[in-house]
């Protein structure tokens, strides 16, 4: 008869060479004869985590810490499973036990340090990762998210040295290549970011991140021709369904005409992008019959009476408009329909209008009247670096002549609370219920002063006069080098000149802003 020594290492054999049958099997038969053996419970816990069975797995693995507590894998395949669980807490205190017992543990160092980055522990998670390439120097995922943490801190000089270690231990890491992209876009340095994207592509043609990456870097240079077709890879992106709900069983629509059918066009992403790219509508009526419009619920008001748009309808997971129609479009392709470059933007402005009378009496009497915006959608990606805090337009308030209004919605608009009444400005957050309320209100304004959003695409729109504040690595429709856009001819642009630097920004608005006011007057 077999030990169980020998019964175990017969299963451990059937087990690695990958016939999990027969090694649960004999896992079982030793457990029926020893029901308390440690091991043999951890290995048919490891069988039910390959097989998904993650409660089972996760039941079969604490048998196993309870009955030998310092065996430092148990904890580690016990993080592992947790992971699968979505309990990550759980696992950052397991991975942290089997390394307690084993210093030197690399794989748990670098899966903890995993977890951390995905629970924004970045601090901790870099420590880690960093204790993981010690252990192993060659190991290039190591390097790779080492290098996303460091991006995710806003240290990206380090992100490039890691991303550049990344791709010395595997030259066709490709994914290190995207991101690598990403960073010196981050950085200004946008030729040597297409470059790098370029290179991600020739390793990985389907990589669509690297086509999307460099879409944008090729837009913000203006390159418009090649930037709209790398643009399309926005569908092919892991992250398709937030940019829009459903999929078609109709034809995408290729800008021929369409006379006596029906074309279905619709939001994605933004409402800063809707509005940027509504002014193509016109355009593509001018081709066919029946325009079917949907869009988001806060513009559905604004828009109801927009040329171009034969049926507005709202964007519902629920309801798909598009089954009645005969092609479809998703808004941000016309620019790529009508083959736009700089010298061709359509500037039918304005475009948008609003009525100025239901809010004529709230903003009325002497003054320069200043309606501002300081921060963006907490959604967004970039928005740490587009949005800025009430706190720096303080300057603005000390200038004589100026009366200021708060356009800004959602719990930022409650920062004027925490300034303690040293600023002086009436503040609209309650009032605005739609962009109908916010045009309203900005047709009554001598001008609009705000960051990258939604508002900066509004009042541009509606052709009144509007200062963009923007960040060091502008979004691509911003351009480079430039304090006018072409999207917008009533637009100035402030941009900061270093990461993270408002203050200087706020400075020249201030002088500029003081100069306006004394013309008016």
């Amino acid at each position: 008869m077999l030990s169980i020594t020998e019964a175990l290492d017969i299963a451990a054999t059937l087990h690695h060479t990958g016939d999990i049958q027969q090694a649960a099997i004999h896992y079982q038969k030793i457990l029926k004869t020893e029901p308390d053996q440690p091991d043999a419970l951890h290995a048919l816990g490891l069988i039910a985590f390959r097989l998904n069975k993650y409660e089972t797995a996760i039941e079969l693995i604490g048998k196993a810490i309870g009955l030998n507590p310092e065996a430092p894998h148990f904890h580690y395949n016990s993080g592992l499973v947790f992971i699968a669980l979505k309990k990550r807490e759980e696992a950052i205190q397991a991975f942290r036990k089997a390394i307690k017992m084993k210093s030197d543990y690399s794989e748990a160092r670098y899966n903890l340090a995993l977890v951390l980055k995905e629970q924004e522990q970045f601090e901790d998670a870099a420590e880690n990762f960093k204790q993981a390439i010690r252990l192993t120097p060659d190991d290039s995922d190591a390097y790779y998210n080492l290098g996303n943490t460091y991006e995710a801190l806003g240290r990206y000089e380090a992100a490039i040295d890691n991303y550049q270690l990344a791709i010395k231990q595997n030259p066709d890491f490709a994914a290190a290549f995207n991101n690598l992209a990403l960073v010196l876009k981050a950085q200004g340095r946008i030729d040597e970011a297409i470059r790098v994207s370029r290179r991600a592509i020739r390793l990985k043609p389907d990589l669509a991140e690297a086509h999307w990456n460099l879409s944008l870097a090729l837009l913000l240079k203006g390159k418009f021709e090649e930037g709209w077709k790398k643009h399309e890879w926005r569908f092919q992106r892991g992250e398709k369904n937030t940019i829009y709900l459903h999929d078609f069983g109709i034809p995408r629509w290729d800008g021929s005409s369409f006379y006596g059918k029906r074309l279905f066009v619709h939001s994605e992403q933004g409402l800063g992008d809707t509005l940027q790219f509504i002014r193509y509508l016109p355009m593509v009526k001018r081709r066919g019959s029946t325009v079917v419009f949907e869009t988001f619920r806060p513009l559905l008001g604004i828009l109801r009476d927009f040329p171009g748009i034969d049926e507005l309808v709202e964007i519902s997971p629920n309801r798909h408009h598009a089954e009645s129609c005969d092609f479809y479009l998703p808004i941000m392709s016309l620019p790529m329909i009508f083959g736009t470059d700089i010298a061709t933007i359509p500037l039918n402005i304005p475009y948008i209008f609003a009525d100025p009378v239901q809010w004529k009496n709230r903003i009325n009497g002497k003054g320069f009247k200043v309606g501002i915006v300081w921060a963006g959608k907490p959604e967004h990606e970039n928005d740490k670096n587009r949005s800025c805090a009430l706190k720096h337009f303080l300057p603005l308030t000390q200038i004589p002549g100026i009366v200021m209004y708060g356009l800004q919605k959602g719990d930022a608009a409650h920062q004027i609370e925490s300034l303690g009444g040293i600023m002086n400005m009436v503040n609209f957050d309650q009032e605005l219920k739609d962009f109908s309320d916010t045009a309203a209100a900005i047709e009554n304004l001598d001008l609009v002063i705000t960051v990258d959003t939604a508002l900066a695409h509004l009042a541009g729109a509606m052709g009144k006069e509007v200062w963009t504040l923007l960040p060091f690595a502008p979004d691509w429709r911003w351009l480079l080098e430039r304090d006018d856009s072409p999207w917008y001819p009533t637009m100035r642009l402030f941009r900061q000149e270093y990461p993270g630097a408002w203050d200087p920004v706020i400075q020249r608005v201030a002088r500029k802003l003081s100069l306006r006011v004394k013309n008016c007057q």
